[in-house]
Parts: structure tokens; C-alpha cells; sequence
């Protein structure tokens, strides 16, 4: 089972494009999937740099419904359809408020363009390979990262987004169970924890994907670090929203921690 990161906010080569968002492929004896898409812009040119065939993939998983995660799909898309795992409020009216302004930060993909497959709970898209989420009454709020400028706009009006589709893949491998983020809105130790209790182990082979620790203060941070540190993790590859001082905070307490910029590959 292979992970190779195809979209991140850093290159780990000079010959691929960077841009705010995360896309990774997963390769296993059962099918190949693309977690993500990232933005839009580095998704197909990072593909080609690296040599995968998108139109290869059997099926998709979204994350969650952002447009940094969504924006590359309306171009994948436009190579033929594909199955879409995701939880079903993806599709929600996503907005950012930013400078006394409102835009439109969610997914542009229509969802009549793919086979779309409602994923709530723990699921199994193929053996070895499990989608998880986390809803927002079983989260530990201290454990929650705060976007308080990211809203949700539904009939009821435009309001915090609870982020009720913040979706992670679980992967067993030869080295054991790997945890992969797309942004871990509902806590990255929440979601280790369900993950945990569910298939009862606290021993990770890796755990990789965006944390969401960029941005939120050092009191936060510490605190996830320390919840963190309760599990046993072989590696750690954070990337995307987690930021480069969490990176370095992680790097004081947790073993083998590396950024997964774009062009990186972990076998599992």
C-alpha cells in the first residue's frame, strides 16, 4: 500500500507546483484512490510531473467540501466520471469571511458529474481501507481547532460551520494501522481516539495528512501535541494546514516527524 502526495502548500521537488490544498493517491492490491484534489491549479500538472495516470483511478474520497480540497475534482472530472466518497454535507453552501468580505469557499464540483456515495460513520471503501468521521457532539471541544471566520450558509441562515463532513481515511497495511488527515476539522485527536476505540489499537504505524494547527494559538497546539503523544506512532507526516510551527512543536515531543511535501511517498 502506497501513499504518494500529489498536492500540498510545499514541493519537495523543483519541478512541481505548490499551491494551499492536498491531494494524495493511494495505491493498494484492491484499487487505487485519490484522497482529495487540492485547489485546482497543481492537481493534473503534478500528476503528469510524477507520472500517474488519474484516469486510472478507481475512485475519489473528499475529505470535506473546501475548495482546497475540492477545486482539482471539476478538472479530474472533466477526464471521465468517478465514484465520490464523502459525507453528504460536503455539499454545503461553504463560506470564508475575510476583510469584511463573504466568498464562496466550497465545492464547485456538481454533484450530477459523479457517482456520489454518502459516507457517515466508519466504512469500508475497499478492504483494507476504511472512511471515518467524527460528528460534532462526540468531539472534545478543547481538541476541535477554531476557524471561526469559516461559516455555513443553510435555510435556516449563515452561521459556524460545525464542519460535520470533516472526513479520514484509516489504512492497514503490513506495518499495521496508518490514520490519514485531509484537515482534521473535528481534532486530530479526536478523530486518532474514535479511531482507536473503533479498532482497538493506540499503535499507528503512520499518521499523516493536514492537522489543522496552522493559525491557532500555542496553547492549543501544545495541548493536541500532548493528546497526541498518548498514541504510539512510527511516523509522523504532517503537511497542508498543520503549519511549520507545529511542525517544529511536534518535532520537540512525538518520533520521526517529516513534512509530506508534494512528491512525497510513504509505503505502508
Amino acid at each position: 500500500m502506497m501513499l504518494r502526495f500529489l498536492v500540498d502548500n510545499h514541493c519537495g521537488r523543483g519541478d512541481l507546483l505548490a499551491e494551499h490544498g492536498l491531494s494524495v493517491l493511494i495505491e493498494t492490491p484492491r484499487g487505487t484512490l485519490l484522497f482529495d484534489g487540492g485547489a485546482g491549479r497543481a492537481l493534473l500538472a503534478n500528476a503528469a510531473t510524477l507520472g500517474v495516470d488519474l484516469g486510472a483511478v478507481d475512485a475519489v474520497v473528499a475529505s470535506h467540501g473546501h475548495s482546497d480540497h475540492t477545486g482539482g475534482l471539476a478538472r479530474l472530472a472533466s477526464l471521465g466520471s468517478f465514484p465520490l466518497y464523502g459525507h453528504p454535507a460536503l455539499w454545503g453552501e461553504k463560506i470564508a469571511y475575510r476583510g469584511g468580505k463573504r466568498s464562496f469557499v466550497g465545492c464547485q464540483l456538481s454533484r450530477h458529474a459523479v457517482d456520489f456515495r454518502p459516507v457517515e460513520g466508519v466504512v469500508e471503501i475497499v478492504e483494507g481501507l476504511w472512511a471515518v468521521t467524527t460528528s460534532p457532539e462526540e468531539r472534545d471541544r478543547a481538541l476541535v481547532p477554531s476557524t471561526p471566520r469559516l461559516l455555513l450558509r443553510d435555510e435556516r441562515g449563515t452561521g459556524p460551520d460545525p464542519m460535520a463532513d470533516d472526513l479520514s481515511l484509516v489504512l492497514r497495511g503490513p506495518g499495521g494501522y496508518s490514520v490519514l488527515f485531509g484537515c482534521a476539522h473535528g481534532g486530530a485527536a479526536n478523530i486518532l481516539e474514535k479511531v482507536a476505540r473503533t479498532f482497538g489499537t493506540r499503535r499507528f504505524y503512520s499518521v499523516a495528512g493536514g492537522m489543522h494547527m496552522a493559525g491557532q494559538d500555542r496553547p492549543f497546539v501544545e495541548r493536541v501535541i500532548e493528546a497526541l503523544a498518548a498514541y504510539e506512532v512510527s511516523l509522523w507526516r504532517p503537511c497542508h494546514c498543520t503549519g511549520l510551527e507545529a511542525l517544529c512543536a511536534m518535532e520537540r515531543v512525538l518520533h520521526d516527524v517529516r513534512w509530506a511535501a508534494a512528491g512525497t511517498v510513504l509505503e505502508l
